[in-house]
């Protein structure tokens, strides 16, 4: 026997295995208990929802000579046909491959006659947005003046193209995406049935890559088991699914974000070995620079409710990083990511990515800081040596908090954060010397280097005005 995907072989047979539906499959249930039927309806939703499965166990349960508190039984001569594809009163059609006039006119006079052997002849449109204006058309005539015993049911995924004279004539159901809760007790369910011992996480982390989408989430499943070998792990996920992981992602870009540019492209080639694609590496990185900078903002438990996974294990790690740098890095990330398709080196487009961050000045800054150079050059030039005069520097955190703030307005936003863990000591007419506790002793040596100095070089110039060489040392050494 040939093999049966899973989606096919877990697909729901009744309301009851509709897995975060249950408004729709509560009214659903009523109306054929009650035996109130619309004639039309619509279900909307990305997808991988349920909504063609949700439209078969509702035409199955119209029909069903003894249904069960609303569901289907699944035993009766209809129940069976339907499931098998074999009766001649529920008619699928695909609008994707046959959207023309013709195919409408056709469903039309077709829905003229009763029913074969059924209380009703059931219509399931899938895809129906990709029906022509003039099939548009055709169906609303049919819908305006629908027969007795015929129910139209409509599914799609773009609900917005659908006119609004169609809409008009229709219940509308929107399916919602599947929460995680829910994707992963059905996930486990499957699992059990088909004998396979697993790891909560490695489920939670296929629901998260299902993206609200169970069909999706199952496919990934099934993917995943062929390796897994009775035994779902983590690592068997992530590597079925081509996945970095949340810990190799961290440290991708603990890296990047201590100053070790050459480390974390290092970090990047080795993963690039291993298999991964571009597309996922962004992707994951997106993921956890947004669970990082959510973190902040979220407890513990309302974040791993809203993102489905917890940054507890690694948010400490950033949490010298500005809110303004994780942003700015998200706009980096995401506008790289979106250049990728059309890139002929998808590698470089996200070594520039971490070139950028890393730097933490977008070109337009760069050239902005070149042209202020360049002026005071000739000002200095033209200009006859003056004698400085003297600044009180009484008011010390006058003037930092003044330097930090002019770092940020030119998009030096990492060397700020660099600079905002020292201390000054002392300041005279020619030095400043900053102190820097132990914990931060990468932070001074990332500030000694000769670009982050060069950077501070016109500012502090600008701000104190003089120039003041900088000195830095670590307390108590």
């Amino acid at each position: 026997m040939s093999y049966l995907a899973l989606y096919r072989k877990y697909r729901p047979e009744d309301f009851d295995d509709f897995a975060g539906q249950d408004d729709i499959t509560k009214s659903l249930r009523y109306q054929v208990k009650t035996g109130t039927f619309g004639h039309s309806y619509i279900f909307s939703g990305i997808r991988g929802t349920g909504k063609t499965s949700m439209a078969k166990v509702f035409a199955k349960a119209v029909n069903c000579l003894d249904p069960k508190d609303g569901n289907p039984c699944g035993q009766c001569v209809s129940c069976i046909n339907t499931k098998k594809g074999l009766s001649f009163d529920v008619v699928e059609m695909d609008a994707a491959s046959n959207n023309g006039v013709d195919d409408i006119r056709e469903l039309r006079e077709s829905a003229r006659f009763l029913p074969a052997g059924s209380k009703y002849k059931v219509y399931i449109i899938d895809e129906v947005q990709m029906l022509s204006n003039s099939a548009f058309n055709a169906l609303l005539k049919t819908l305006e003046e629908p027969g007795e015993s015929v129910i139209f049911i409509l599914a799609t995924t773009e609900l917005h193209k659908i006119p609004d004279t169609i809409l008009s004539r229709c219940m509308r159901y929107n399916f919602k995406r599947i929460e995680r809760e829910a994707m992963v007790a059905r996930l486990a369910k499957i699992c059990q049935l088909e004998g396979v011992t697993y790891e909560e996480e490695a489920l939670e982390l296929i629901g998260e890559q299902g993206g609200g989408a169970l069909r999706d989430a199952i496919t990934l499943l099934d993917k995943a088991m062929t390796m897994a070998q009775g035994n779902l792990s983590v690592e068997v996920v992530q590597d079925s699914l081509g996945l970095l992981g949340r810990d190799r992602t961290h440290e991708l870009l603990i890296d990047l974000y201590a100053g070790r540019l050459d480390d974390s492209i290092s970090v990047l080639g080795e993963i690039l070995k291993e298999g991964k694609e571009i597309s996922m590496i962004f992707t994951e990185i997106l993921s956890f620079m947004r669970g990082i900078l959510l973190s902040r903002m979220m407890d513990e438990k309302s974040l791993v409710s809203y993102l489905g996974f917890s940054m507890e294990k690694y948010k400490d790690y950033y949490r010298h990083l500005k809110d303004e740098e994780i942003i700015y890095s998200l706009e980096v990330f995401d506008e790289a990511s979106r250049k990728l398709r059309l890139s002929n080196l998808p590698r470089l487009t996200l070594e520039m990515a971490l070139v950028q961050i890393a730097s933490s000045r977008p070109i337009k800054a760069q050239v902005e800081v070149k042209k202020v150079l360049e002026k005071r050059k000739i000002e200095r030039i033209e200009e006859e040596e003056k004698p400085l005069e003297p600044v009180d520097f009484s008011d010390v955190q006058f003037y930092w908090e003044k330097l930090l703030n002019r770092l940020k307005e030119t998009n030096n936003v990492i060397t700020a954060a660099y600079l905002a863990e020292a201390l000054v000591e002392d300041i005279d007419d020619s030095n400043i010397y900053l102190i820097f506790t132990p914990q931060f002793k990468i932070h001074r040596d990332n500030l000694m280097q000769k670009d982050k100095l060069e950077i501070l070089k016109p500012l502090i110039e600008e701000v104190f005005g003089r120039n003041l060489k900088v000195h830095a040392k670590i307390k108590d050494e």
